[in-house]
């Protein structure tokens, strides 16, 4: 087959991929522009090549002669062809050193594009699990039926009006939901900040990336509780820092280790509220010892605060951030569990000395975030609907983890013992000895649960077998279908386990 136009004979078999794409839903114009322009980079059509007069391409495609002229004037304009008065149209001559030839093909050991060490370092990292929304009993999943989305459209309605004040390019957030956020904290976690010191975030994540590299220097290391969340992995290894696992108890993140084995860390990443995904505390003793430790070696703690408010047996705990912690502590909050998974709106409340950096930083990195989330969202928090909405889904959950308990306990019996925790959206339920929790839960997976394995969340410690199950965004229904689910699931490895 020929692989260039030519006058005297245009060879319609050269067109016949464009024939058959004819029935494109994008316009013949494009079309024929992408077409003509991908064999010239390809090679198939060298330079110097003639191509047909426009009259004559347009009889050959049954297209009208004003679209094959607007496909060529494209050409032109773009340099892949070039016109020779009284001799009409050509593929440019000043291609030729940068196409490749007419026949050539790549070569078979042709290196792909090499990624950085960075990059590669994150192929070594835990792989976070995939949520799908048809699974049951995922863990971290709100009510999302029970969200007020009336409310909510009317407070996007009123934020795009607002949005006609907002220049968009506060990097640290729109003021209107910095100051919500800052009224909030400050009535319900004693936290100590003015809306100066609260930056908004796309969600948690972006708020540890933009800590971490801020912070640390390849090599710095940072101490984090373990088990714990393996979310943060990506982001430690990203900014070259180093981690280094702490074990917790059942008085939270063991200060022991801290004071005496890692005082050159540089940082602490922790949960003091309820630790991920065991749900202990940290106890008022530790958190007294690790403030002083990060005042006396220069360091910063992100207190990472996922969902303190749902603590069912009393008020949320006073935030580490607020225990004269305002200068060495990071406190990062969001509203994707609390509110929406996905309302991708989080926040960090970080201390006077480190706004202006941030702030720089932020300018730099994304630019700041869209405007009309933000003040749909302070909004919101105005009216009260914010407040409303966590007291009644407070008292959901505390429903919903009582029947779910209620279910493993009369199913199960002592097959699955839950490990105490004072709130959240999950629990954590152990499998007695010599039970693969990895197993399980890959099996469930199968069966349309998004039941975790605990030992997938421990790092250097020795992994205790268990199953962390979800119940904030199940009813007593769907309960009752994710553990019967489960229940032949579990026979099975029990049995094959004794």
């Amino acid at each position: 087959m020929t692989t260039h136009f030519d006058k005297q004979q245009p060879h319609s078999e050269s067109f016949t991929p464009f024939l058959q794409q004819s029935k494109a839903q994008r316009p013949r114009y494009r079309a024929l522009f992408s077409y003509i322009q991908q064999r010239i980079l390809s090679g198939e059509l060298p330079t110097q090549s003639r191509l047909p007069s426009s009259r004559e391409l347009a009889e050959l495609l049954s297209l009208s002669r004003n679209t094959v002229k607007q496909v060529y004037e494209m050409l032109l304009a773009e340099g892949y062809i070039e016109t020779r008065h009284g001799d009409g149209s050509y593929v440019s001559q000043q291609l030729s050193l940068n196409l490749p030839t007419e026949h050539h093909s790549p070569a078979p050991d042709a290196e792909a594009v090499r990624l950085s060490a960075k990059s590669r370092q994150l192929e070594q990292i835990r792989p976070l699990f995939h949520q799908h929304p048809q699974q049951l009993l995922l863990p971290a999943i709100s009510a999302l039926d029970q969200f007020p989305w009336q409310q909510w459209q009317r407070s996007v309605a009123h934020a795009g009006k607002q949005m006609k004040f907002s220049s968009g390019r506060n990097f640290m957030g729109e003021p209107a939901l910095r100051s919500q956020i800052a009224a909030y904290l400050n009535a319900t976690r004693g936290i100590r900040c003015d809306m100066q010191q609260v930056m908004i975030c796309s969600g948690s994540q972006q708020g540890m990336q933009l800590a971490f590299s801020m912070l640390l220097n390849p090599g710095d290391k940072v101490l984090v509780e373990d088990p714990g969340f393996p979310g943060i992995d990506g982001a430690i290894s990203n900014a070259g820092g180093i981690k280094v696992s702490v074990p917790i108890d059942r008085q939270g993140f063991d200060t022991d280790t801290v004071l005496h084995d890692s005082q050159d860390a540089r940082l602490a990443f922790i949960t003091p509220s309820r630790n991920f995904p065991l749900g202990f505390t940290l106890s008022l003793e530790r958190r007294l010892q690790l403030l002083k430790w990060a005042r006396e070696h220069g360091c910063c703690i992100i207190e990472d605060d996922y969902d303190s408010e749902f603590r069912f047996d009393g008020p949320p705990l006073t935030a580490l951030q607020g225990l004269d912690g305002e200068h060495c502590v990071i406190y990062s909050g969001t509203f994707s569990r609390i509110l929406h998974p996905s309302m991708r709106l989080a926040y960090l409340v970080l201390p006077p000395a480190l706004v202006d950096p941030f702030n720089r930083m932020r300018g730099f990195m994304d630019g700041g975030l869209s405007s009309l989330p933000q003040l749909a969202l302070a909004d919101f928090m105005a009216r009260g609907l914010f407040t409303s909405h966590l007291r009644r889904m407070r008292k959901l959950y505390k429903t919903r983890r009582s029947y779910l308990l209620q279910r493993i306990d009369e199913t199960f019996s002592q097959q699955l013992v839950w490990e105490p925790s004072d709130g959240g959206m999950h629990g954590v339920f152990l499998l007695p000895p010599g039970n693969d929790d990895t197993a399980i839960a890959a099996q469930a997976v199968n069966e349309g649960l998004g039941i975790r394995p605990l030992s997938y969340y421990y790092d250097k410690q020795p992994p205790r077998s268990g199953l962390v199950i979800g119940f904030a965004g199940y009813n007593e229904t769907q309960i009752d279908t994710g553990v019967a689910r489960l229940k032949p699931i579990l026979d099975s490895h029990l049995k094959s386990a004794l």
